[in-house]
């Protein structure tokens, strides 16, 4: 009999909750019904950094879908911050704005999404997010010496 294999993500203690952090309470809502209604991942809205960098800790999440125009600490910064953090170090991260700065985006690895949002290209950029998330995970686990 075949021993059932069971992708490391599935293993990981994370859940699947996208955390979203967008401070536009009509963005934030579009994304979540949005995430929810078409994909298997759950949502969580923060509509602040400050506030997300205290709480992602305790939502696990799977993924960052970070707004780069935040009140008080910008999204990039939120990023750096949270890899500070051993419960959030290493996520798969995408930074939603009309503007972005490419450059600091493309050195940290965080995928980029232009406002305004197409939803094709939303569920397209989780889904290639996460995917080459896992991909990673599984070369970890399986290609150590």
């Amino acid at each position: 009999m075949a021993q059932e294999f069971i992708p490391p993500a599935a293993q990981s203690p994370r859940n699947t909750t996208i955390l979203i952090v967008e401070d536009d309470a009509d963005i934030a809502r579009f994304l979540q019904q949005l995430i929810e209604e078409e994909t298997p991942y759950q949502t969580t809205v923060i509509d602040n950094g400050k506030v997300a960098l205290e709480k992602a800790p305790e939502v696990h999440p799977c993924l960052l879908l970070l707004d780069y125009r935040l009140p008080g600490i910008n999204g990039l910064e939120l990023y750096d911050r949270l890899q500070e953090q051993e419960e959030t170090r290493e996520l798969p991260a995408i930074m939603m704005s009309a503007t972005l700065p490419v450059a600091e985006l493309e050195r940290r690895g965080v995928y980029q999404l232009r406002k305004p949002m197409d939803i094709g290209n939303v569920l397209r950029m989780i889904t290639h997010a996460l995917a080459t998330y896992e991909e990673k995970s599984l070369q970890g686990q399986y290609n150590r010496p």
